[in-house]
């Protein structure tokens, strides 16, 4: 029997497994390809092409359509450029020395926040080229990942089946992040309006949208049918081999995420700047470990002998070792992988209400839940000497994932939703 034909379109290569979103992508498609023949289509440019490269060899029998958008030959425009770059960096520097006197008129999360940033696929050129794909193939269905890119509806022919894989809402998201600005105006109550709408509009041209949570598919059912919002947990396999063994946390402190991700920049800052300092006072040989890519500006402004940043790790085992993961998350919707990671190795975790969202794991049972800065510290100067305490959550949260949340279930619910859908 012929496998169905199924496109998967995505912004970049989910590879390597730097973020969640690669997580919930890499490992969903490597099982598909046992049930389904699987096209993908992705932008390639210098920073992901080693992903791509790494992706022929491990996905046998897929098919690729990539867009690449590689620099080999600096032209006069890339020179014009690059001077552009560099006098914008200065001024920047130039800024820099001048900042703490603008302190005071500063929004930094509503600079950065999604709220200017339009739902549109960024590059002419992508949307030109999954239009030629889709002209001179035939697919029974086609998957578009993040909505940034689920404008392509528009393009994708009437007869195929369109999915959406909702990794975050973008309009909970936005208001999350409002409710860090310093100063909401009209213009921006304005623009979340707009973009709600907006992202409304385009969900219900899909035939099927995915979440990958039920709170994600609560909030959406408000505004659009919930027979067509399927939730579809992402999950991480455990790469460990043999039982998790328990090493009690005393002074090392664990963040994972890199500093292109708002919500991680945003964490990062509110800890090291509010909690942080009264952890200090309870734990002083506190060790704070960050794992992830993250900008020359960001380790500079966080500088400080008992803050580490290590880079993007692989193999997060060691890293792990004697530690507590921290997710000071403040903004975004979804499910943070991260504590999967941490959960499957056995390490105990403290967490925001938004960072733990749709994993169901309870406070005081399986984790700490702490969304004030004083809540947060007391809560790692509490359990870094309740060895049983930090034990008895790891254990809890262990028992809960692998019932609610293992690998072998999420993957298993995915499959099924593809079956269903013919």
């Amino acid at each position: 029997m012929n496998k169905r034909r199924i496109l998967i379109i995505s912004p970049r290569p989910p590879y390597p497994l730097f973020s969640g979103g690669n997580h919930a992508q890499f490992h969903f498609i490597g099982e598909l390809l046992k049930e389904m023949n699987v096209s993908v289509c992705f932008e390639v440019d210098d920073q992901s092409y080693s992903g791509y490269a790494k992706l022929l060899k491990l996905w046998e029998g897929v098919t690729f359509y990539p867009l690449f958008n590689i620099k080999q030959k600096k032209t006069l425009l890339d020179l014009y450029r690059e001077g552009k770059s560099i006098i914008r960096d200065i001024k920047k520097r130039i800024l820099s020395l001048i900042q703490p006197r603008l302190a005071h008129i500063e929004d930094p999360i509503k600079y950065q926040s999604f709220i200017n940033l339009p739902i549109f696929p960024q590059n002419c050129s992508f949307v030109n080229h999954v239009a030629e794909i889709i002209n001179i193939n035939q697919f029974d269905v086609i998957q578009i990942d993040f909505i940034s890119l689920a404008p392509l509806v528009y393009i994708l022919p009437a007869d195929a089946i369109k999915i959406l894989v909702h990794h975050e809402i973008r309009y909970i998201r936005i208001q999350r992040e409002m409710d860090l600005f310093k100063n909401v105006e009209a213009f921006d109550l304005c623009r979340i309006k707009a973009i709600k709408d907006e992202e409304i509009l385009l969900l219900r041209k899909f035939n099927k949208i995915i979440t990958l949570t039920e709170k994600d598919k609560e909030i959406l059912s408000l505004e659009i049918p919930s027979e067509k919002i399927y939730v579809s947990p992402a999950s991480i396999p455990v790469l460990k081999t043999g039982p998790v063994t328990f090493i009690p946390f005393r002074n090392k402190l664990v963040f994972i995420g890199s500093s292109g991700h708002l919500p991680n920049t945003d964490g990062i800052d509110w800890f090291i700047k509010e909690i942080l300092p009264e952890v200090e006072k309870g734990i002083p040989d506190i060790k704070l470990e960050i794992i992830g890519r993250w900008e020359p500006d960001y380790k500079k402004r966080y500088q400080k002998r008992n803050i580490v940043f290590s880079g993007f790790i692989e193999n997060l085992e060691t890293v792990f070792f004697s530690s507590l993961l921290i997710v000071p998350i403040r903004i975004g919707s979804g499910m943070r992988l991260k504590i999967i990671e941490a959960v499957n190795l056995g390490v105990p975790f403290i967490t925001t209400t938004i960072g733990v969202e749709g994993l169901n794991f309870e406070n005081n049972k399986e984790c700490i839940i702490a969304d004030s800065a004083e809540d947060f510290a007391k809560g790692i100067c509490s359990i870094s000497n309740q060895e049983s305490r930090q034990k008895l959550m790891a254990v809890n949260a262990s028992i809960k994932l692998n019932t609610e949340f293992s690998f072998e279930s999420a993957i298993k619910k995915r499959l099924d939703f593809y079956n269903l859908i013919t």
